[in-house]
């Protein structure tokens, strides 16, 4: 790869992780999901370039712009995170809510019977 075509794919890869990011933060994970092929696809390029991704391993020229895109990859992941576990804990509640819920039926001894234990072998009230 020469030198244009080097730059071409990092600015694009900044490019798709400023977007990302802007999504992340809007909650709108199907459209990060979206990305992930372009940004998979800058990366290889850039690995094959460079013979790794490492900034360290990077010429000089290019070391504070892959410093930029590991930062910018390490702020999205922990912005995707939150969205994974703000959908953990939203399940959790409806979970716990159908977990605390009654059917309206009661069993011999008066007590409720939980939603979670229903099992459709109601009798009808002769």
């Amino acid at each position: 790869m020469n030198q244009v075509s080097i730059q071409n794919e990092i600015d694009g890869l900044k490019e798709t992780l400023t977007l990302e990011q802007q999504y992340l933060l809007a909650g709108r994970a199907r459209e990060t999901l979206s990305l992930a092929e372009t940004k998979l696809s800058a990366m290889d390029a850039l690995e094959t370039a460079f013979g790794s991704l490492d900034p360290s391993v990077v010429p000089g020229a290019y070391q504070s712009d892959m410093m930029d895109i590991v930062s910018m990859a390490k702020e999205n992941a922990v912005h995707f995170e939150a969205i994974q576990n703000g959908l953990r804990r939203a399940i959790q509640r409806l979970e716990s809510q159908h977990a605390n819920a009654y059917v309206g039926s009661y069993t011999q001894t008066g007590g409720k019977v939980a939603f979670t234990e229903v099992t459709g072998q109601f009798l009808k009230k002769a």
